[in-house]
Order: C-alpha cells, then sequence, then structure tokens
C-alpha cells in the first residue's frame, strides 16, 4: 500500500521545488538566480554642502625641449661564427688501374699497401661501397701503425657518405687509439667532436677535444681551436670562447684572420665598437686574400669596420672604409648591409641644405632592395637627421611614414618617439600626446648608456607634458615614475621629473605618492617653491586645513610678488572656509578679487566662489557667478571653463534637455577648446538620462570618433555600452564589452561592465562564456565587491550542470575568501543546499546551523529551516525535523515552501503515530494554490483517514481524483487505493469499476501495470462477474 512513510521518503529524497523563493520574501530568487545590476544614471559633479574643493592652477609644461638620440639608428648585419671545411690528410694520388683488373689481384697477392691504395682509388671514383671494403681489409691485414690509422680513418669516410654514422664513429675511434700515426688521430678526432657539436652534444664536442694532443700547427689544430670557441660560444661560456679565439688571434695565418674577425663580431654585439674596430683594422691588414674563403672573410672585416666606425661617430672614416669594401667585394654576401652603411654614413656626414640629396639616394637604395631590413632603420635615419637640424615638420612626416610601414619592433618605438617629439616642437601637444602614448609611453632606455638613456627621458618628459595638457594624470605619472628618483628616495634624482610626477600623482588621486616626491625636491633648486605649494596643496586635499593654510601662508611671505602668492592667498581662504568659517572664505575671495583688480587671479576668485556655490548646491548664485565672471573677465583662459560650468548648472537641477542644447552649444562654439569632449560627453549623458538612447549612442559615438585621445574617452565608451544593453543590442554589448574591459583592465567601470556581460551571457542561457567572464572578475579584481558576486555565480552554474565538486569547491572559495562579504550567507547557504542535494546530510547540516547561527534574519533563514529539517529526517532525528518543519510551516512569510514544510510535517507525525498532528499540519498544503501541493495534501488526508478506520476515506480518495484529473500520478494512485479499499469491503463490482478507470487514465509504468493485473484478478472474481 501507498503510505505516509512512503510518502515521508519522496520528500526527503525531492528536489527543492523550483519556484521555492528565499523564506522571508515570496517570490525573490533563489541563491544561484540571476543578479542584475541596476543601469546607472550618469551623473558628473555630487555637490558638497560641507566643504569647498578648488580646481588647482596648474604648471604649463615647456614648449621646447633638450633631446638626443643615439647618432646612428641602425645596426650592420653581424654574421655568424662559421666553421671552416673539415681538415682531411693528404694523399698520394692512387693509380685507377687498380680500380679494373689489378683490384681484385691485389687483395689475393698485393701488399697492404697496395689494397690501401686500390681503397683509395676507389674512393676517388666515387665507389665508397669498393672503397670501405678494401680500407677495411687493409686495416685488418696491416700491423704498420700509420698504414693502419690511414685506413681505419678513410674507412670512417667511406661509411660516413654511405650513411652509415655508427659505423664511421667507430672506425675514427679505432684510428684515435692507433699511436705514432699522425695526422689521421687527430683529423679523426676533430671529425667526432664536429660531429658532437653539430649533433648538440656539446659538452661531449669539449670532452672530445680535450681528450687529445694538438701540436701547434699540426693538421686539424686551428680547427680544433676553433670549434672550441664555437662549442663555449653556444654554451653561454663566452669568456673561455674568447680565450681560445684570441690565443688564436695571436698567431698568423689564415685561422688568425678569422679569429680576429670572429672576436671582432662578439665586440660588436656587445657595443664595444672601439675595441671591434681594432679587430677588424688588424684582421684587414693581414695582407692579401688567399682563396675565395679568405677574401670572404676579409669582406667581412672590412664591412664590420665601416659599422664600428659609424657607431664610434666617424661617418666619414666609416664612408671610407664602406667604399673601400664595395670596391674590393662586390659579389659579397653582406653587399647590401654595406651599402646602407655607407648610406647612413653619408647621412650623418652631410650639411643642413642636403636633404633633397639625401632623400634621392635614400629612393635609390630602396628600390634596389625592397623590403630589407635595413630599409626602416635608413629611413628612420633621415627622419632623425632632419630633427637635428630642425625641419620639424618634415621629420614628423618622414617618422610617421616609418611607423605606418614597420608597426613592430624598435623601428615603429623611435619612429613614433620621433613623430611626437617633432608634433610637440611644433606647438602641436594634443597631437603629440596621442602619438607618444601610443607608440612611446615607454621610450627606449636600452643599457646605461648616455645617449639612449638622454633619449628616453627626453620622450617621457615630453608624453607626460602633453598628457598635462590634455589631462591624462595616470599616464602622465606612470611615465614619470622610473625618472623621478634615485636610491635615496627622499632626495629626487631629477627635480623636473619629481616635480611633474608629485603633479600627477596628485591629479590622480595619489596623494601619498605627491607628498613624496614634491618633498624629495632640494631646497636649493630652483623648483624648490613649486614642489611646497603641491605639498600645501597635499594638505588641502586631505582636508588638513590648518596644515594647508599654514603652507599657502609661507609661500606668500617668502614671494609676495611670485607666481603662486595670488593662488596661495584664495587657496588659503578655502581653506579657512573649510575650516567652517563659509562667509570668512567668500570674504576671502572677494579680497583677492577687490585686491587684484584686473588681475589673472581675481577672475580665478570668481571662478572659484562659483564652484563653490555649485558644489553647494546653490545653482541660481553659482550661474550668477558665472555670468558675473563671463561679463567682467570675457577675454580670460578660463572663460571657456566657466561656459562650461554655467552649461552644467541645468544639469545639476535634472533639467536634462536644457543642459543638452546648452553643452551641444558651448562645443559647437569652442570647438578648439580641452572641454569641447567633456562638454560632447556630458550632452550623451544628459540624453541618457532622459531616456533618449538613440541620440545618446549617437553622441558617445562622436566623443569616440572625434577625441579618440581624449581622457574622458573611457567614459563615452562606457556610456555607449550602457546605451547598447538599454536597447538590448545584446551581441553588440558583449563584443565591445569585453573588448573595453581589455583595453581599460585597471578601471573601475571594467569591473561592473565585465560582470554585467557574465549575466547577459547568463541570462542567454550562454554558460561557457557566463562562466568565463566571472571568472575573469574573480581572477581580475579579487579585492571587489562583484568579485564574491562572481564565485557565487560560479557556483550556481556548476550546479545547474550537476558538478557538485566545482560547485562546492566555488562556495568554500567565497566562504574562506570573502568572509567579509555580503554574499558570504548565500555561499554558505548554497554549500549546504548543494551537499543537500547529494545526501551529505551530516556535512549540510552543519552549514545550515553555521547560517541560522550566524545570519537568523537573513532572507533564506526560514528555507534553511526546511532544508535543515530534511537533513534531521535523513539522518533519522525526527524530532528535530518535526519542530524545524512546524516553524517554517507556521510562518506566514514561508512563501511556495510552507505548503511542503506542511506536508513533510505531516509525514513525521504520522509516522510517530499523532495522526491529529499529522491532519493539522496537512490544513496548510490543502489550501495551496498549486495543484501538485494540494493533491499530494489531499491524498494524505485521505490515507489519515484510512488509518483511523474511517469508512469515507475510499469517497476522500476518489474525490482527489475528480478534483485534480490532470494529476495523474497522484489520482492513480489515488485510485489504487479506493479500489483495493472496496475489494477488501467485498464490493469486487465497484473495485473492478474503480482499477478500470485506473488502467485507462495511469500513466505507463508499475501504477498501470498494477490496475491491469487488479482488473484481470476482479474479472475473474464470480461476484466481480456477476
Amino acid at each position: 500500500m501507498i503510505c505516509l512513510c512512503a510518502l515521508l521518503a519522496a520528500l526527503l529524497l525531492a528536489a527543492p521545488p523550483a519556484w521555492a523563493g528565499p523564506a522571508a520574501k515570496k517570490g525573490a530568487p533563489p541563491a544561484e538566480s540571476r543578479l542584475s545590476l541596476s543601469l546607472p544614471e550618469v551623473v558628473i559633479e555630487v555637490p558638497d554642502v560641507e566643504q569647498l574643493v578648488a580646481q588647482r592652477v596648474r604648471p604649463v609644461p615647456p614648449e621646447r625641449l633638450g633631446v638626443r638620440l643615439p647618432d646612428v639608428l641602425l645596426d650592420g648585419e653581424i654574421p655568424p661564427m662559421t666553421l671552416p671545411e673539415r681538415p682531411l690528410p693528404a694523399e698520394r694520388e692512387p693509380d685507377p688501374e687498380l680500380t679494373r683488373a689489378w683490384g681484385g689481384l691485389s687483395r689475393a697477392f698485393g701488399s697492404n699497401e697496395k689494397i690501401f691504395e686500390t681503397g683509395l682509388a676507389y674512393w676517388k671514383k666515387s665507389a665508397p661501397v669498393e672503397a670501405l671494403r678494401f680500407f677495411e681489409e687493409a686495416a685488418q691485414k696491416t700491423r704498420e701503425p700509420r698504414l693502419k690509422a690511414a685506413s681505419l680513418f678513410w674507412a670512417g669516410e667511406a661509411a660516413l657518405r654511405l650513411g652509415r654514422k655508427e659505423e664511421a664513429r667507430r672506425h675514427r675511434e679505432a684510428a684515435l687509439r692507433v699511436q705514432g700515426a699522425e695526422p689521421y688521430p687527430s683529423t679523426a678526432r676533430y671529425a667526432i667532436a664536429e660531429e658532437q657539436c653539430q649533433g648538440g652534444d656539446l659538452r661531449g664536442c669539449l670532452a672530445t677535444l680535450d681528450g687529445g694532443r694538438w701540436r701547434p700547427g699540426s693538421l686539424a689544430s686551428e680547427e680544433g681551436r676553433l670549434l672550441r670557441a664555437w662549442a663555449h660560444e653556444r654554451l653561454g661560456a663566452r669568456p673561455q670562447a674568447r680565450g681560445a679565439l684570441r690565443e688564436l688571434a695571436g698567431e698568423s695565418g689564415p685561422f688568425a684572420t678569422r679569429a680576429l674577425v670572429v672576436l671582432g663580431h662578439w665586440d660588436r654585439r656587445e657595443g664595444d665598437f672601439r675595441r671591434a674596430a681594432d679587430r677588424y683594422a688588424q684582421a684587414e691588414a693581414s695582407g692579401p686574400p688567399r682563396g675565395e674563403a679568405q677574401a670572404a672573410l676579409l669582406g667581412e672585416a672590412l664591412h664590420g669596420l665601416g659599422w664600428a666606425r659609424l657607431r664610434l661617430e666617424r661617418p666619414r672614416e666609416a664612408a671610407d672604409a664602406f667604399a673601400l669594401f664595395l670596391r674590393r667585394h662586390p659579389k659579397h654576401p653582406l653587399l647590401r648591409s654595406a651599402e646602407a652603411g655607407a648610406l647612413a654614413a653619408r647621412i650623418e656626414a652631410a650639411g643642413k641644405g642636403a636633404a633633397k640629396e639625401l632623400a634621392s639616394v635614400l629612393d635609390a637604395f630602396l628600390k634596389r632592395h625592397p623590403g630589407s631590413p635595413e630599409a626602416g632603420p635608413l629611413r628612420l635615419q633621415l627622419a632623425w637627421w632632419l630633427f637635428r637640424r630642425e625641419s620639424y615638420a618634415e621629420a614628423g612626416r618622414r617618422a610617421a611614414a616609418v611607423s605606418d610601414a614597420y608597426p613592430l619592433g624598435r623601428t615603429y618605438r623611435l619612429a613614433r618617439v620621433i613623430e611626437g617629439l617633432s608634433l610637440y616642437h611644433q606647438g602641436e601637444a594634443g597631437r603629440a600626446y596621442g602619438v607618444l602614448r601610443l607608440g612611446a609611453e615607454r621610450p627606449p632606455a636600452e643599457g646605461q648608456d648616455p645617449a639612449e638613456r638622454a633619449a628616453a627621458r627626453s620622450a617621457a618628459m615630453a608624453t607626460a607634458f602633453a598628457a598635462f595638457r590634455l589631462r591624462d594624470f595616470s599616464g602622465a605619472q606612470a611615465i614619470l615614475a622610473e625618472w623621478a628618483f634615485g636610491k635615496d628616495p627622499r632626495r629626487a634624482a631629477d627635480a623636473e621629473a619629481a616635480l611633474w610626477h608629485g603633479e600627477a600623482a596628485f591629479e590622480a588621486g595619489g596623494l601619498d605618492a605627491a607628498r613624496r616626491a614634491f618633498a624629495a625636491i632640494p631646497r636649493e633648486h630652483g623648483l624648490y617653491l613649486r614642489g611646497q605649494a603641491g605639498l600645501a596643496w597635499v594638505h588641502y586635499r586631505r582636508k588638513e586645513w590648518g596644515a594647508a593654510a599654514a603652507v599657502f601662508d609661507q609661500l606668500i611671505e617668502r614671494s609676495p610678488e611670485g607666481p603662486l602668492a595670488a593662488e596661495a592667498l584664495a587657496r588659503a581662504g578655502e581653506a579657512r572656509y573649510n575650516l567652517g568659517d563659509f562667509q570668512g572664505a567668500i570674504a576671502a575671495f572677494e579680497r583677492v578679487e577687490q585686491g587684484h583688480a584686473g588681475r589673472e587671479v581675481a577672475a580665478e576668485a570668481v571662478l572659484q566662489k562659483g564652484k563653490l556655490l555649485f558644489r553647494r548646491g546653490r545653482m541660481d548664485e553659482a550661474e550668477a557667478a558665472f555670468r558675473h565672471f563671463l561679463g567682467r573677465f570675457p577675454r580670460s583662459p578660463a572663460a571657456p571653463e566657466v561656459e562650461y560650468w554655467s552649461a552644467l548648472v541645468p544639469f545639476q537641477r535634472g533639467e536634462f534637455g536644457t543642459a543638452r542644447e546648452r553643452l551641444l552649444e558651448f562645443a559647437g562654439r569652442r570647438k578648439d577648446s580641452p572641454l569641447a569632449g567633456d562638454a560632447y560627453l556630458r550632452a550623451a549623458d544628459a540624453s541618457y538620462n532622459e531616456g533618449n538612447y538613440l541620440q545618446a549612442d549617437r553622441l558617445y559615438r562622436l566623443v569616440m570618433a572625434r577625441f579618440p585621445d581624449h581622457p574622458r574617452y573611457r567614459e563615452a565608451s562606457y556610456g555607449l555600452l550602457l546605451t547598447r544593453l538599454q536597447r538590448e543590442e545584446f551581441d553588440a554589448f558583449l563584443k565591445e564589452g569585453r573588448a573595453f574591459a581589455d583595453r581599460f583592465p585597471s578601471s573601475p567601470l571594467s569591473i561592473a561592465l565585465l560582470f554585467q556581460v557574465g549575466e547577459v551571457n547568463l541570462t542567454r542561457g550562454n554558460m561557457e562564456e557566463a562562466l568565463r567572464a566571472y571568472r575573469e572578475v574573480a581572477a581580475r579584481y579579487p579585492e571587489d565587491e562583484l568579485a564574491a558576486h562572481a564565485v557565487l555565480r560560479i557556483g550556481g552554474i556548476h550546479r545547474r550542470r550537476q558538478n557538485v565538486d566545482a560547485a562546492l569547491d566555488a562556495y568554500e572559495t567565497l566562504i574562506v575568501r570573502y568572509a567579509g562579504s555580503r554574499l558570504r550567507p548565500d555561499a554558505l547557504f548554497a554549500a549546504g543546499e548543494t551537499l543537500a542535494g547529494i545526501g551529505r546530510c551530516a556535512e549540510a547540516k552543519r552549514r545550515f546551523e553555521e547560517f541560522l547561527s550566524k545570519h537568523p534574519r537573513h532572507d533564506f533563514s526560514l528555507l534553511a529551516r526546511f532544508e535543515l529539517g530534511r537533513c534531521e529526517a535523513r539522518l533519522g532525528n525526527e524530532r528535530a525535523a518535526a519542530e524545524h518543519m512546524q516553524a517554517v510551516a507556521g510562518s506566514e512569510e514561508a512563501g511556495g515552501i510552507r505548503a511542503q514544510a506542511g506536508l513533510l510535517l505531516a509525514a513525521l507525525r504520522a509516522k510517530a503515530g499523532d495522526l491529529d498532528g499529522a491532519d493539522r499540519a496537512l490544513q496548510t498544503a490543502l489550501g495551496s494554490d498549486d495543484p501538485a501541493v494540494a493533491a499530494e495534501a489531499l491524498f494524505s488526508r485521505a490515507d489519515l483517514m484510512a488509518r483511523r478506520g474511517d469508512p469515507s476515506a475510499a469517497s476522500e480518495f476518489l474525490k482527489l481524483t475528480y478534483r485534480y484529473p490532470e494529476q495523474r500520478i497522484w489520482a492513480a494512485r489515488a485510485l489504487a487505493r479506493a479500489g483495493e479499499m472496496y475489494e477488501k469491503a467485498g464490493n469486487q463490482a465497484t473495485a473492478l469499476r474503480i482499477f478500470q478507470k485506473m488502467r485507462e487514465t495511469a500513466p505507463p509504468g508499475e501504477l498501470r501495470q498494477a490496475a491491469e493485473e487488479a482488473v484481470r484478478r476482479l474479472s475473474q472474481a464470480p461476484a466481480a462477474r456477476r
């Protein structure tokens, strides 16, 4: 029979209802449901009603910089070290007739010398098979050491030609053991060592070379020392390699020349151009070449000599060396490199009016050698030559062409530096910043060469100055960080870099770094007072108003007529206001305006007064102050800024339509103002806040297209992405959102955006992409609150995929790593729920008890009690389970799980024999709006009636089938119970009709099979037939 005990087991093993929400809020989502971030309203300035924060008048970057790059921007080709041909012992010319009829006779009747000579004859005839046979026979028969060693050596050569390397190695090693048979053992040893080196066994090669005795001047001795240097060089043992070559270079002959050339190559690669030039000159003076190989080697020496002299800033001597090379070696492999060197020397030696001539010669070289590796550096060399002669426009044009043609590597980097510096020296700071920021944020500072470092500093300062003009303070700070300080952090290594680093850190919000930079400027330096002004501003920003006012007062005392005095007076007034004297601050601004009437500081005082009122939310008075400024100081450099602030007043009032119109009017009229981009951006924000997403989309695009280097470019990109999301353009949002996060990885906007990418993918069912986004959030931003959200999402996705171990790992990570997160309770609950779902009730119980003890008022508290009650029941603690279910069933706030708790409580009461208690527990479930739950409750009540012996229990079971016919399982079970009861009562005809009905309605399976058996059984009974 189907009883409440079976029902209890079914309830304990069932998954929690999909519609069951958090216990405290009916209909709220469960722990793993989608978390939607509310889309923010775009806000610009939040008024501070308590304190005044003024904008600082910043230093103006210099217009010209002292710039120095290395004179020569390209390097000539440096050939790798090669080995000479393997030495072979000289043998007398054999009689060719021995390969004919005499060959067989020599083997039968000839001497051992004749057998060896026959082998040589076959060797000369390129018949290695026959040669090997004769050499092996001669080696086997002879006892004369020299003949035996010769036979073994040539047998090895023949075997090698046949591709039998092991056999060749065996013959050579046998030749090594023959005493008094030089030069064959030495040449065999060299052959073995060379084979090892070329096979990668460099240490074995050196061991083989060390195992022999090399007499000076003997065959293979010089080759052996070259091979030793070659092996040491590849092992990274450059001192040993140099030692072997120096020893060889001290002798005479072609091998000494080769050693000198290789040493020159290594010196040039390491930047020791003076020593390299000496080596090359010594090698080139060794005498006329003997053979093509020697001629090629002397060509390398002459080529290297030209490049070494060029890097030593001796262009005329370099040109002479290259000219001699081109005349002597017209077919040398280094011909193109030598032509490039000759052209570079010509450029460096040319006067100021030779630009057209040099361009013509360069074009001719490029036509002869299109796509050569020297093309880009040579073009860059000409651009740098023009820059040094103050032809900035032409230098920038040529450098830009080089960077377009060569988008990677050192050539591109230096081209961007020269182009940016050219633009900067032409006064085009905006374009210079764009070029330097994209191509030279970290200019070249290779090695310790002073010229390279000076060039790096010039490029860095130019980039930072351009960044300041465009207010990219974080970028400027990053560029200047390595220049500001030396080993002693308390004293600046470069006062100018320290000052600007402090300014950048200040504007980026790094007040500790700013304080350190300003304080590090030496007292005796001319920038000391500006550093002190920066320190005063640090106090000001930290809201240390008394200290700020004191330092500003000191500046006024030290330099009352200096450029910092008026600003110090204004800031001192602001600081005093922030100490609580608002009217005193206004009076200070007015005193500055009256005391410096007509001067820039007076205009600044009016502007700051308007900003004070703006930030206090007194928009009418602020607008009046801004109008007063524009009427009194219409030609002030700050007029565009005041117009911009005035246009922001309706924005702050929430009058977004008016604000948009005024901002667009300002941007159209002040096209050249740095605030034009800000105005377009705020106009887009106003459209977004109005809900006009199409217009916001257009304006954000306008900002991004017209101001690609603007400091607020990322804000425009973010605003555009928000409009994508609002307009439900999800594919575009996902693609562009990920690109935004990759481009601005450190921006706080990227964190929320990347999380929202995961949310959208999760909503659309793309679990893989959602997981990827959440993992990126957790990995990139582990300290951000959204990281905990991301980990919780990861656990939820793994739960949906039935990957229980991964889900539990995610929840445990959140619990341990984010102990202070407000989502830790959610992770505790989710971990317990997951453990309970796989039957690990003891562990789940500990999680639920920890959750309820620490978070008793949490939204999931009733749901946790429900799950804990199920776990207690599974563990056999039925009394504790009943207590938890009683608490859930008795709560009006339990939502959908209240009826489930009532069902489980009724089953527990019935099992304990408390049928009345079970009946009371079912009342909640009987009133459920869910037909499945109501049908289950009705079945349970009928079962209780049957257990009491109530004769109307069968009718109660049948009532379920009428009320909930769509609940086929419960209807079939109810029919089965009613049929059983009528059959036991002797009413077999009624029972038969009930089971027939059950057979028709029950789903396929055990219930239908049981119905068919009952019908068959009752149909055979006499009463049923009647």
